[in-house]
């Protein structure tokens, strides 16, 4: 499963759609080579025709900019178009971008953040090693002793 990261505006909390003519403007303006093409699943998709994949790729859906597993300089892109959009980056942990490799909890988002669940909150659950790696050294010295007799 990947990443979601959305480039999303809101007014007191309230969602404000972000218009294709916007974000066309938006790119005019920080002279990024992207467009704005049709896309039979969402709204429009941002693509760079100067690239020959379409793996740096962000979907315009219900007034949102989203990208799935958005590398460095797709995530560097969406921070620059969020400042001429009024916008913010937030992935799907509710962790808003300041830079690329800096994130904090948004405003907006400490209410909804805390009605997640805790473990949702706390990340992929931890592999339990404590009592785990003494047993097994020790099934496997088990092991090796009878061996040795034989």
């Amino acid at each position: 499963m990947g990443r979601h990261v959305t480039l999303l505006r809101a007014d007191g909390g309230m969602p404000q759609p972000i218009e294709p003519d916007e974000i066309v403007r938006a790119l005019q303006r920080i002279g990024s080579p992207y467009v704005l093409a049709p896309d039979a699943r969402a709204d429009a998709r941002l693509v760079d025709p100067t690239t020959p994949d379409d793996t740096e790729v962000m979907f315009l859906q219900a007034g949102e900019l989203w990208a799935s597993n958005p590398g460095p300089t797709l995530l560097a892109l969406m921070l620059d178009l969020a400042r001429e959009l009024g916008a913010r980056v937030r992935d799907d942990e509710l962790q808003t971008y300041r830079t690329v490799g800096e994130t904090y909890v948004h405003p907006d988002d400490i209410e909804l953040l805390a009605r997640l669940p805790q473990q949702a909150q706390a990340g992929p659950p931890r592999r339990a090693t404590g009592a785990l790696v003494p047993i097994c050294i020790g099934a496997l010295l088990g092991i090796l002793l009878l061996l040795l007799r034989r």
